[in-house]
């Protein structure tokens, strides 16, 4: 029923500062309209329409205010949301103009519909903004829960797990689009942006470090997903970008035969992380 992450909504304290961030640090190309700022980005596989990543609200600190997927045409709204509603802990808003927002049973606020995707004809090229929005990872109290809503419910797949508190699930052959970790309350870890490779990360990385912003952890590499990453924080609001190229694609990705990866929980920091070994990560990453 998911086809595509089509964007995120997020709420930061200051957001003229986090445009800056987005704009002079990665070449975001950022658009106001009315009380809120569209960050767009060029496209995503193959689709020449751009994709409206991040849409940026004024709040008091950084809040998850709604992940925005790409329905089906054929799905019967009205008819998912009564599926939705029988879910214990979930909670349905309800379909309106063709969008249907619910909360899944951990308090993450989704919509899902068919979103507007503008030409990407819009937008300059650049070789230094990231190509497309491919993954959220949130903080949840209970990630084996929603878990079992968004595979049993929604139809997405699980590739791999750590543990019983770290669950990547994907919706088509890409290794994961949404990653849930465990935590007190339900909150945005990190928005992964995607480059296009590995010799993308010279240019951007020297163009950070000129601009004044420096990295927070990598680059590295994931044993989960197999790609490689860079977590970058914007200064004004905490809101964390992880820069990821060359993630795993799933064969057979619509086979229920295919078991996901499992990990151990006591793999995380020894074999999970980083297999090449850097230094740890700050503390506040791994809260």
């Amino acid at each position: 029923m998911l086809q595509r992450l089509a964007g995120v909504v997020v709420g930061v304290p200051e957001p003229a500062e986090t445009v800056r961030f987005l704009t002079s640090g990665l070449d975001f190309t950022v658009r106001e309209q009315a009380d809120e700022w569209l960050v767009m980005c060029a496209g995503d596989y193959g689709d020449p329409r751009l994709q409206v990543a991040l849409v940026l609200r004024p709040r008091p600190a950084v809040e998850l205010i709604e992940l925005r997927f790409d329905i089906a045409r054929d799905v019967d709204l009205d008819r998912l949301a009564e599926s939705i509603g029988t879910q214990p802990g979930a909670q349905v808003d309800g379909a309106r103009d063709g969008v249907l927002r619910f909360r899944d049973p951990n308090g993450i606020p989704v919509a899902g519909g068919a979103w507007e995707r503008p030409n990407a004809d819009l937008l300059d090229a650049s070789g230094l903004r990231p190509r497309r929005l491919g993954h959220a990872n949130l903080k949840v109290p209970d990630p084996a829960g929603s878990t079992r809503f968004w595979v049993e419910t929604l139809g997405l797949w699980l590739s791999e797990q750590i543990g019983d508190d770290l669950a990547f699930l994907r919706y088509g052959g890409e290794h994961h689009n949404l990653g849930l970790r465990v935590g007190d309350r339900m909150a945005l870890h990190h928005l992964g942006f995607e480059i296009p490779g590995w010799e993308a990360y010279r240019p951007v990385l020297d163009h950070l470090a000129a601009a004044g912003y420096g990295v927070e952890f990598g680059p590295g590499r994931h044993a989960v997903g197999r790609n490689m990453f860079t977590y970058l924080v914007d200064p004004s609001s905490g809101l964390r970008l992880e820069l990821f190229c060359d993630m795993a694609r799933v064969e057979h990705q619509n086979d229920p035969a295919v078991a996901p990866i499992r990990w151990r929980a006591e793999d995380r920091m020894t074999r999970t992380l980083n297999v090449w070994g850097s230094a740890p990560p700050p503390p506040s990453f791994l809260e």
